[in-house]
């Protein structure tokens, strides 16, 4: 294996690559200039004018013609005759006239092995001044199809109308040569085909150097993580040590630590397993998997670190006690928002519905809930209050908001005594049942408001439990469950109530819909293509269409 393999990433890579980048170079030149077939027109015409209207100069326009380049040898013949009843009724009349001329002048026309057919190779393109039509046929080894072939005459109708016959029908035969061979006769499909696919290679391409940037992006913030896990590694053993176990919170955090410890040595595996990619390995897509599950693994268990300290810290008062106190009033500061968000919505709909209810009540316990916890701050800071006694409050209070909001909702519907109010606290109720709002798939945001404005707090670093804090896999830990004491229980784990409040604003602006006794009335359509050939007994059904100009 040559050294430029090796440090590109080896033969394997370098494999992978190359295929995506032939595919890409496949998608973006191959197929595009397969579609239009721009090289491929390099056939002269065999051209035939038959000018029975006396309205052409045939030298000029045969040598125009035969500089024309088609994709296969074929026979070009130009007819003009004005020998067509101009108040003829039937749409085929044109088609008759020019299938009459070629029975009674050009009989080669005709097929010989089938003689209702046109004959292989062949393009008749043909116009009627005076009669006011325009028709192209085709053999049955050239033909195109209905729609390619109103385009072709709709090509030359704005020339045969300033009655530049010549001309018109120069532009026919340009669009007959653009359409005849190609693998898609069609333009517009083909040019659609073509943009595909150059949109594909561009998205190939783009996603292949995301890939990349997505993959080296991750591992540089998986090794940033693990880096600070490993500096952290024995301060986090010596502040675990420090931790009580003989409450819940302390032993839900020292639960997380051993699976932390366990899943460190694994860490350790995987980057070793990873190693050092370089070149073409950047591009392959598991890389960029992997690299994404090692910064998942790594970034989860330093946050699980950053609990530990937050912990080791707050459960004992050690200095910087303040701020993991902060932190951890933040769920239920953010929930307490929630409340207060419900309150004022129940207020307002109840209000506009003129459904007498009262919200005061609940607003003065959110009020006394906020003031307690400015109080628990105070007595923390004097030891009466410990710090597992602490967090305990702080489930409690979750917990009576969350019941309190589900209670709130309930009656605010309960007090619409209408029907449709019934109807809205039967929804309520019904979702509620369905778990729709019991925030089981949402997460804290992380922020809530206070009066001088926004305070954020991070919600996977706070010691209580909830959706976003890092070791839940940890053994032992239940997500759900009511609130436990003693030594080794779990606490609750914490969910925002926002989803209630979404949920009674859903419930109580909700309509049935009504049903009406009209059912679904739609007309169909039919298209007409006017030019199907007759003639012959009707037998003939060559290739080929006409329409007036």
């Amino acid at each position: 294996m040559s050294d430029l393999i090796v440090r590109w990433g080896g033969l394997r890579a370098v494999a992978a690559l190359t295929v995506k980048t032939l595919l890409i170079v496949v998608l973006a030149v191959f197929v595009p200039l397969y579609a239009l077939d721009p090289f491929g027109a390099t056939h002269t015409p065999a051209v035939q004018i038959h000018d029975e209207a006396d309205v052409l100069d045939d030298d000029a326009l045969q040598t125009a013609l035969e500089d024309i380049g088609f994709r296969h040898d074929i026979r070009l013949a130009i007819l003009t005759t004005d020998d067509v009843d101009p108040y003829a009724s039937s749409d085929t009349v044109f088609n008759d006239a020019v299938l009459d001329y070629a029975l009674e002048h050009e009989p080669s026309w005709i097929s010989t092995a089938d003689p209702d057919v046109w004959a292989d190779g062949l393009v008749i393109l043909a116009v009627s001044p005076h009669g006011r039509w325009v028709g192209c046929y085709f053999g049955e080894d050239v033909k195109v199809d209905l729609r390619t072939q109103q385009q072709i005459q709709d090509a030359a109708k704005g020339s045969f109308r300033l009655a530049r016959w010549d001309v018109g029908l120069e532009t026919m035969a340009q669009r007959t040569a653009d359409s005849l061979g190609r693998p898609i006769a069609s333009t517009e499909v083909a040019l659609l085909v073509a943009f595909a696919s150059l949109a594909a290679a561009i998205a190939l391409l783009s996603w292949m150097f995301r890939s990349r940037r997505v993959a080296r992006d991750a591992f540089r913030q998986a090794r940033r993580h693990f880096g600070q896990i490993t500096t952290d590694y024995d301060a986090t053993q010596i502040r675990a040590g420090t931790i009580p176990a003989d409450d819940a919170h302390g032993a839900q955090v020292l639960a997380r630590f051993a699976w932390f410890e366990e899943r460190y040595a694994g860490l350790v595996r995987l980057f070793s397993d990873f190693g050092s990619p370089r070149g073409a390995q950047w591009f392959v897509g598991s890389r960029r998997r992997r690299a994404q599950k090692l910064e998942t693994s790594a970034a989860e268990l330093d946050r699980v670190d950053d609990v530990i300290a937050a912990a080791s810290t707050f459960l004992t008062l050690g200095p910087g006690w303040e701020k993991v106190w902060e932190n951890e009033q933040g769920p239920v500061h953010e929930d307490l928002a929630s409340y207060s968000a419900l309150c004022a919505s129940v207020a307002a709909i109840t209000q506009r519905r003129r459904v007498s209810f009262d919200v005061e009540p609940d607003r003065a316990w959110i009020r006394s809930r906020s003031d307690r916890l400015a109080a628990m701050t105070v007595e923390l800071a004097l030891r009466t209050l410990t710090p597992a006694a602490a967090l305990d409050e702080l489930d409690t209070i979750a917990a009576d908001v969350r019941h309190r909001c589900d209670a709130l909702a309930r009656r605010a519907l309960a007090a619409d005594t209408s029907r449709l109010g019934r109807d809205r606290l039967a929804r309520y109720e019904y979702d509620r049942r369905s778990s729709a709002y019991r925030g089981g798939g949402l997460d804290y945001q992380g922020w809530w408001k206070s009066r001088s404005g926004r305070v954020h707090y991070n919600p996977a670093t706070t010691i209580r439990i909830n959706s976003q804090s890092p070791g839940l896999r940890a053994p032992g830990l239940r997500p759900a469950g009511a609130h436990a004491t003693g030594a080794g229980a779990v606490p609750q784990f914490s969910r925002p109530v926002s989803g209630l409040v979404t949920g009674y604003s859903k419930a109580a602006t909700y309509t049935p819909s009504s049903s009406g006794g009209g059912g679904f009335s739609g007309s169909g359509s039919s298209s007409h293509f006017s030019g199907g050939h007759s003639g012959g007994g009707g037998s003939f059904h060559g290739s080929g269409s006409s329409s007036r100009f």
